[in-house]
This record gives C-alpha cells, structure tokens and sequence, in this order.
C-alpha cells in the first residue's frame, strides 16, 4: 500500500502541473460571434452578426470557437465590456459565481472550464431589461492564451 501513495502523488501533482501551464494538444480551427433571437416559447436561432437588439429574454449573443484535438473541457478566461452599467449582473451578489465584476460595473469576467462538444466551445449571454446600448467587447481566453476577441453593438429595439 505504501508504494501507491507516491505513483499517486506523482499523478496528482502532475496533472495540477498541467493545468496550471495552459497545456493544450488543440489549435483554434475557427471563431464565431452569433446573436439568437426567440419568440420565448422555443430556444433561439443564431447567426453570425455584430448587432444585438436590446429585446430582453428575447435575445442572446454569444461565441463559439472550434478546436483541433480531443480535449473534453477548456478553461476560459471570458471578459465582457458594456459602455455603461447595466441594471443587473448575472451572479453579481452571488459568492459561488464564476463571474467577477469590476468595481465601475461594466466588466464581468468569467473563469470557468467548458466542454467541448463535437470541436466546439462556446458561450452566451441574453439581453436584460436595463442593459445598456452601444459598443461592447468580448474577449476570451484559454488559460492565458488568446482565443477570440469579439466587438459588437447592442442597439435599441424601438
């Protein structure tokens, strides 16, 4: 018993090594930015666009990047800047969040492991009633590498 303590160790040390270097067997294939709209009685359909309207819970945006290689989860870093604050911040009061949001309120930054399902990571985010128009920027990361960098505009629905 003793003698598998240390084989043990050594894989746990190892694989904390590897995810703490960024490691990765993959190389970003493609990246997309895609807003979705719904009626609110079934899931959105996205398309490539740089436009969000503000219609709350009618409206998301978001990215999706594809990967070469057989990873099954990417840690991201995700930062989304908006011109103003909005009104609410998702997990903004919550202490389990995987979102920070900086002290002015118009950054959220987000780490958190995603899948990878059929090449494919992504992430979204719908519109709230209070967000605010105008020029945002996301970008996104695996580990400290840059993966994406999205702008885009959230323009007024009237």
């Amino acid at each position: 018993m003793i003698g598998t303590i240390p084989r043990r160790l050594f894989l746990i040390v190892s694989v904390f090594a590897f995810l703490a270097t960024g490691a990765r067997a993959f190389e970003i294939e493609k990246t997309e930015f895609v807003v979705g709209l719904s009626d609110g009685n079934y899931d959105p359909i996205y398309l490539p666009s740089d436009v969000v309207p503000l219609l709350p819970d009618r409206a998301c945006f978001g990215w999706r990047i594809k990967i070469s290689g057989d990873e099954k989860l990417v840690f991201t870093r995700e930062i989304l800047k908006l011109p103003e604050q909005p009104e609410y911040w998702s997990g903004e009061d919550d202490k389990y969040s995987t979102s920070q949001i900086s002290e002015d309120r118009t950054t959220a930054i987000t780490d958190e492991y995603l899948p990878v399902v059929d090449g494919w990571v992504e992430n979204y985010w719908c519109v709230s009633e209070g967000d605010p128009i105008g020029d945002c920027l996301l970008e996104v990361y695996f580990g400290d590498v840059p993966a994406g960098r999205f702008e885009f505009e959230i323009v007024s629905a009237d």
